[in-house]
């Protein structure tokens, strides 16, 4: 019996949850930052989250624009992002388009994230918005 070459829900929500630690060091990095410039520049809260936001966005989208093809918690997992047209690696265009469809998938319910389970290529919404597959490593 021949498995697939696609990565299941399971996998790419081990490798969210891997994530996870490198996500709070990003917001410690962001607090540390704001801490250092508050009394010069005065750092509000608000600024805080958005340099986080933006920090989470980059991390996302430049790891998996990377030749890595997908974040540490991906690698760790051993799987890897590409375009499902043409397997190649993704660019930082399509990488910023999946992250911001992954918020739309999640705030439909969920229902975005478990179109995973019911697709043949294990696509999330965010994956057919943005023409792209997680695959496990060869």
């Amino acid at each position: 019996m021949r498995t697939s070459p696609y990565a299941s829900i399971f996998r790419r929500f081990a490798a969210f949850l891997l994530d996870l630690p490198f996500m709070i060091v990003l917001y410690y990095v962001c607090g540390s930052i704001c801490i250092f410039f508050e009394e010069g520049w005065g750092f509000i809260f608000d600024t805080y989250i958005i340099m986080y936001i933006i920090m989470i966005i980059v991390y996302f989208c430049a790891f998996e624009s990377s030749p890595m093809q997908g974040s540490l918690g991906k690698a760790l997992i051993g799987i890897k992002i590409q375009n499902s047209h043409d397997d190649s690696r993704i660019t930082f265009m399509t990488a910023l388009v999946r992250f911001f469809a992954k918020i739309v998938s999640i705030l439909l319910g969920g229902f975005g994230i478990l179109l995973i389970i019911f697709t043949k290529k294990h696509q999330g919404l965010h994956d057919l918005i943005a023409g792209t597959v997680v695959v496990k490593e060869e």
